[in-house]
């Protein structure tokens, strides 16, 4: 294998370029492929004997695509920090992602297995069993502080991707309770690497440290901010690359300043990419196109060559054990990804073939799911009607060579076979939404709370509608959510009947129109479409009866409220926010055990949940138990700063108290981060309180 200096950014990269070593094809078994340089290395029993005390940075970048780097060749966006990176390292010029879904990708890279073997196999419904052993827990382990900071709500801690992490912070920002979109709040970038820094910045441990930062930015819906916004109009989802790339400078720089570069492993991936139209998709997850599983790969650090490229294909199930075998770690048993070190010197290893699937298609809109398998030339796809690309002569996925080479697409359909004990006489693969793990089931389980982990399951038989059947259906929803600005509700709603008049049995169908009607204050429309959903069974109804409680409960049907949430907690025990709003709803209805019972639920899957610490806090209080109250406010305040309402408490206790000061103090906070619109009620409440407090102040200096 031939590494080669990288140029100066002079030409354009051709996009998604053939440039490949062709190797024999090798089928992977569970045990971890390790280079020759990796079993010689002694085996550590802490971080001081055979392992290295290297910090290790891993930063993930949720949807970017390869080719927006300048570093890949692109002169049209501005990323100096990314090419910065690569400049000092190794850029790998054809990496794959196992999946192109954000949980499933990072299961795969922080624990080197497949999805169908580590068992996260899609957003919601799936967690990361605890038997599995991840990159954090092995150098946890040895003597490495751990930290990550995620900006997206799917990587929350309930889906088990925290394991290994003394520091993992997942805090979102609160749902706005108007809002009827289905993706949940996320961070921006800014924010995720705010929240880095002021780490480092206290970090000071002898021990080294391993950090995980995963940003959002550049993931629908694109929306740049200042000046990348107008800097790149009509481009927004470069304008969130170029975006993310200035943030990722100031995570830079921050790391520089803590940790010099020759003791820091510095590792930057996305967990997918991005179609942007490409064969009719305008987002990622429903295909297995490049456009969606090639991503961008960088690695420096000690033991990294400056300045190379290398065009062996790589899999996001290599990151594991390199990072491991850069530290001179032991990769655990069961890893079915390689050492890429040896890449870094022109030698060879065993990724000649890379597997794929997504189960968003069967999951999420009711079609087949797809399974693939990737080497430096063929992209063979499982489907209905199956695909074959020469991706040497055909990187972009343009031309279906199934009946031109019947026999390159049967072996690479042996491959997936073998792999995954599935195909053609082999019995369908059974899945079974999970939840959570046993330890958390058992503790809920004490408080009367779950009767079980797991909420429904399906067959994976590979046959129903082929997506590429129903790329008019994707055009439909793209075009009714994209150029909503550009057309009248009514206009988006005609496009969205008629998407489920043709697919009746779709589930984002429904959710996509009835949160159309009820943006338009139809929710009389929004109920009957949601029940017409139900009827017809559609896949995860659990935000159907989500979007159904909201309804009742702005129409003061309270009772009915509290019906759907326990259906849609039926559905799903895990969903946090649908917990706090359930507790809340039993408090209206005065079923106080019910709601502390849901708040205690909560806190064991999320300890740090600050609405649900703050709602304990209030039921304490109106028992009179003071002194715990206010632990929990406390409490509250210090899982989340952001979450202000226990200001109001906290102040209300210490006026009552006499400690005037100390309520002058959190009123003055909550009204510090209060919103014009959320807390609109409060705030002149508030403001009212110290006023008394100053005329109190004034009264006792006189």
């Amino acid at each position: 294998m031939q590494t080669k200096a990288v140029p100066e950014v002079t030409s354009r990269y051709i996009q998604r370029t053939g440039v490949v070593v062709l190797l024999a094809l090798v089928c992977l078994t569970p045990a971890c492929h390790r280079s020759p340089s990796q079993q010689e290395r002694p085996k550590g029993g802490g971080v001081s004997a055979s392992w290295q005390k290297l910090n290790v940075v891993v930063i993930t970048i949720d949807t970017l695509r390869a080719d927006r780097l300048g570093c890949y060749g692109n002169s049209d966006v501005e990323t100096p920090n990314l090419d910065r990176l690569a400049s000092r390292g190794v850029l790998f010029e054809n990496a794959a992602a196992q999946t192109p879904l954000t949980p499933p990708s990072h299961a795969s890279m922080f624990t080197g297995k497949y999805p169908h073997v580590h068992g996260v196999r899609g957003t919601g419904g799936f967690v990361l069993d605890a038997s599995q052993t991840t990159l954090a827990e092995v150098l946890r382990e040895k003597g490495w502080q751990t930290a990550a900071f995620v900006g997206a709500p799917v990587l929350k801690r309930m889906f088990g991707l925290n394991q290994g992490f003394e520091t993992y912070d997942d805090r979102m920002p609160e749902p706005d309770p108007e809002r009827t979109t289905l993706e949940n709040p996320s961070l921006r970038a800014g924010e995720v690497v705010d929240r880095a820094v002021a780490w480092l910045e206290r970090y000071s441990a002898t021990a080294p440290f391993f950090l995980w930062v995963h940003v959002y930015d550049p993931h629908a819906p694109f929306d740049p901010p200042a000046p990348f916004k107008k800097r790149y109009e009509g481009r927004p989802y470069d304008g969130e690359v170029a975006y993310t790339d200035r943030e990722m400078g100031r995570l830079f720089d921050a790391i520089g300043r803590k940790s010099s570069l020759d003791k820091t492993v510095m590792v930057l991936l996305s967990d997918h990419g991005e179609s942007l139209g490409e064969h009719g998709e305008f987002s990622h997850g429903v295909f297995l196109y490049d456009a969606t599983l090639r991503i961008p790969w960088l690695v420096a650090g000690p033991g990294v060559p400056v300045g190379r490229r290398v065009s062996n294909q790589v899999r996001t199930i290599d990151l594991f054990p390199t990072i491991l075998g850069l530290v001179h770690g032991e990769v655990p048993k069961g890893c079915q990804g390689v050492d890429l070190e040896p890449t870094f010197r022109g030698r060879p290893v065993e990724t000649a073939l890379s597997y794929g699937e997504t189960l968003y298609p069967k999951i999420n809109m009711g079609w087949a799911e797809l399974r693939s398998v990737r080497t430096p030339q063929w992209k063979y796809i499982r489907a209905p009607q199956p695909e074959l690309y020469d991706l040497r002569e055909d990187p972009g996925e343009l031309k279906n060579l199934i009946h031109d080479h019947p026999e390159q697409a049967k072996q690479l359909e042996r491959e997936i076979v073998e792999l995954t004990a599935t195909g053609a006489g082999k019995p369908p693969e059974q899945i079974k939404l999970k939840s959570m793990n046993q330890e958390t089931e058992r503790q809920l389980r004490s408080l009367g709370y779950a009767a079980g982990a797991t909420s429904g399951g399906f067959e994976l038989t590979g046959q129903g509608v082929d997506p590429k059947e129903r790329v008019h259906i994707l055009e439909l929803i793209d075009e009714a959510s994209t150029t909503l600005e550009r057309m009248s509700s009514t206009q988006r709603m005609q496009l969205l009947r008629q998407a489920l008049n043709e697919d009746s049995t779709n589930p984002l169908l429904y959710y996509f129109l009835g949160e159309a009607y009820e943006k338009t204050h139809r929710d009389g429309e929004a109920l009957e479409l949601y029940r017409t959903a139900i009827s017809k069974n559609v896949a995860n109804p659990g935000r159907i009866f989500v979007r159904m409680a909201l309804i009742y409960g702005r129409t003061g049907r309270v009772e009915e409220g509290i019906l759907s949430f326990e259906k849609a907690i039926h559905a799903d025990p895990t969903d946090v926010e649908t917990l706090n709003r359930l507790a809340v709803a039993y408090l209206m209805k005065g079923r106080s055990a019910e709601a502390e019972r849901v708040l205690r639920a909560i806190l064991v899957l999320n300890p740090e949940s600050a609405q649900a610490l703050n709602s304990l806090g209030w039921m304490t209080l109106r028992r009179k138990e003071v002194t715990t109250a206010r632990q929990y406010f406390e409490q509250a305040l210090q899982a989340d700063p952001d979450f202000i309402e226990p200001h109001i408490n906290l102040g209300m206790l210490c006026k009552q108290a006499g400690d005037y000061e100390g309520a002058r103090r959190h009123f003055e906070g909550f009204l510090a981060k209060a919103s014009l619109t959320r807390h609109k009620e409060s705030i002149p409440r508030i403001k009212k309180e110290l006023a008394m407090l100053q005329k109190s102040a004034e009264g006792s200096v006189r």
